[in-house]
């Protein structure tokens, strides 16, 4: 029920937004389909032309047994590496990342991707100011 006040308040988080990481669990399946059906429309609604980086989290638990036995009663599949590559693809993200934060897996590469990223967009957008031309007639 507290969910639909977060969807009110988050739009209000994305003013002055350098990059947008849009994270999914790679052992939830509903968790990849909302990067397309939720994530990606918001971010893209309100934040327009802001780069967006792709995150594939939990990748450890692709190799828990337990977490597999589970996802596969329910007869879905972890979401590989190549998944990921496509959603990226279909949301025009600059990149396709994955990490275990549990095992402390590619996490520091993540945040210098995103930095990067979002420092070079800052430059990017203070060179085209610089252009920007005022004429008076």
């Amino acid at each position: 029920s507290g969910q639909e006040d977060y969807d009110r308040l988050r739009p209000l988080s994305y003013q002055n937004t350098n990059v947008v990481l849009i994270c999914y669990d790679v052992m939830n399946p509903t968790s990849y389909d909302n990067v397309a059906a939720k994530w990606y429309p918001e971010v893209n609604h309100f934040c327009r032309g802001v780069p967006l980086v792709l995150i594939g989290c939990k990748t450890d638990l692709r190799k828990d047994k337990e977490q597999l036995r589970k996802l596969r009663a329910s007869k879905q599949e972890p979401i590989t590496y190549n998944q990921g590559e496509a959603a990226c693809q279909q949301i025009n993200a600059e990149v396709y990342l994955e990490c275990s934060a549990k095992c402390r897996e590619n996490i520091e590469n993540v945040f210098k991707e995103a930095t990067t990223i979002a420092l070079n967009a800052m430059k990017k957008a203070k060179r085209q100011k610089k252009q920007t031309v005022c004429s008076v007639l």
